[in-house]
C-alpha cells in the first residue's frame, strides 16, 4: 500500500495546483511548477486532477512499489526503466510488486511529476496537500522527501481504475499516450512573454530595448522560490522606491547589481526589488522545465493580445485533454 523512497533525488516533494487566495495573509501559493505535466500525469492513471503528484527536479528519486500501482510520468525528456521495462513519459503503466523505477537519462530534464492510481496519502491544509517548506506542513510532513521515506497511497479506486488494472495485468502499458510532438506548442521556443505592470514605468525605453534584445540563461541559483537568469544586465531605480510591493509568480524583479529575479511558485508576499513587468500566465509551465543553462529570451506584450493568446492556449489544453479522455473512454471498451 505504499511507495518506498530508495533514493531521494535532489528535491523531490509533492505539489498539487497550490493554496489560491491566502496571500493576502502571508500563504506562499505554492504548488506544481508545470501544472500542465502535473495534470496530464494525473489524467493519464484516471486520477482527479487535483490529486497531488510527486515533483522531482534535475536528479529524480528512485522508488519501490510494495503493490501493483498504476503510474504515468510526466515532464521534461527522460527515460526511466524497471527491471523489465522501458518507462516513457506520458503513458500508463503498471508497476507490480516489487518494482523499482530508476531514471537512466535525465540530462535534459528539470522537472518530472509522477502520479499513482488513487493518490497518495498526505498532509491536507487550507484545501491542498501541497509542501509548504516554509510552514513545514502540506505533502509528506511539509518537507521534501528523503531517503527510506514510505508514502502510504490512497487506494481510492474508481471503476476506471479496476478496468485499468485488469486491462494492463499481462501488458504492463497501453499502446497509447500523449506524442512528444504534441507539447512542442507550450514546451518548445525560448520566448517568454512579459506584461507590462506599474513597475515598468520606473525603466527607460533604451533599458526596456536592451533587455528584450539580450538572451539570458538560467543560472544554477534558481528553486521553487525564483529562478536568477545571467546576461545583460538591467539598469534599475531604487530612490524613492516602495519598500513593499505585492508580487505575483511570474513577476520579474532586478536585484541592485542589474539581475533579473523571476518568482516563482514559492515566492515571498511582498517584494521590495524594482519590477520590470510579469511573464504571461501561458507560459509559466514551460518556464517550470527550464534548467541551468537554457536560454530564455523576453518579449513585451499588451494586455489585449495576452489575452487572446490565452484563449489560444485554454483551446489547446482541452483538444489535448479531449484527446486523452477520447482514448481512456476507447481503453474502457476493451
Amino acid at each position: 500500500m505504499s511507495i518506498i523512497i530508495e533514493e531521494e533525488g535532489l528535491f523531490s516533494s509533492f505539489q498539487d495546483f497550490g493554496r489560491q487566495g491566502y496571500e493576502d495573509r502571508g500563504v506562499i501559493p505554492g504548488g506544481a511548477l508545470d501544472t500542465l505535466s502535473h495534470e496530464i500525469a494525473n489524467r493519464l492513471v484516471a486520477n482527479d486532477k487535483n490529486e497531488a503528484t510527486l515533483e522531482m527536479t534535475n536528479r529524480m528519486a528512485r522508488i519501490r512499489f510494495t503493490e501493483p500501482t498504476l503510474i504515468a510520468l510526466s515532464g521534461g525528456t527522460f527515460k526511466a526503466t524497471t527491471d523489465d521495462l522501458t518507462v516513457l513519459p506520458n503513458k500508463l503503466y503498471l508497476m507490480l510488486k516489487g518494482d523499482v523505477l530508476r531514471f537512466v537519462e535525465t540530462q535534459r530534464t528539470s522537472r518530472v511529476y509522477l502520479a499513482v492510481g488513487g493518490g497518495f496519502e498526505l498532509d491536507e491544509w487550507l484545501g491542498s496537500t501541497a509542501t509548504d517548506f516554509k510552514a513545514k506542513i502540506g505533502g509528506f510532513h511539509g518537507r521534501s522527501l528523503k531517503k527510506g521515506d514510505e508514502i502510504n497511497m490512497k487506494r481510492n479506486y474508481s471503476k476506471r481504475h479496476h478496468k485499468l488494472f485488469e486491462n494492463l495485468e499481462h501488458t504492463r502499458q497501453t499502446n497509447w499516450g500523449i506524442d512528444g510532438y504534441a507539447l512542442s506548442f507550450n514546451y518548445m521556443s525560448d520566448v517568454f512573454h512579459v506584461i507590462k505592470n506599474k513597475g515598468t514605468e520606473d525603466f527607460d525605453q533604451d533599458t526596456l530595448d536592451r533587455f528584450t534584445l539580450s538572451e539570458y540563461k538560467v543560472t544554477s541559483k534558481a528553486n521553487r522560490v525564483g529562478m536568477l537568469v545571467e546576461g545583460q544586465s538591467v539598469k534599475a531605480y531604487y530612490e524613492d522606491m516602495p519598500l513593499h510591493q505585492s508580487v505575483k509568480r511570474g513577476t520579474i524583479q532586478v536585484k541592485r547589481d542589474g539581475t533579473p529575479i523571476i518568482l516563482l511558485n514559492d515566492h515571498y508576499t511582498l517584494g521590495s526589488y524594482p519590477q520590470i513587468g510579469t511573464i504571461a500566465t501561458y507560459h509559466l509551465t514551460k518556464l517550470g522545465q527550464k534548467h541551468q543553462g537554457e536560454k530564455l529570451k523576453f518579449q513585451f506584450i499588451d494586455v489585449e493580445t495576452a489575452e487572446e493568446n490565452l484563449i489560444k492556449f485554454n483551446n489547446w489544453l482541452n483538444q489535448l485533454f479531449h484527446g486523452i479522455e477520447y482514448r481512456m473512454q476507447l481503453e474502457m471498451q476493451k
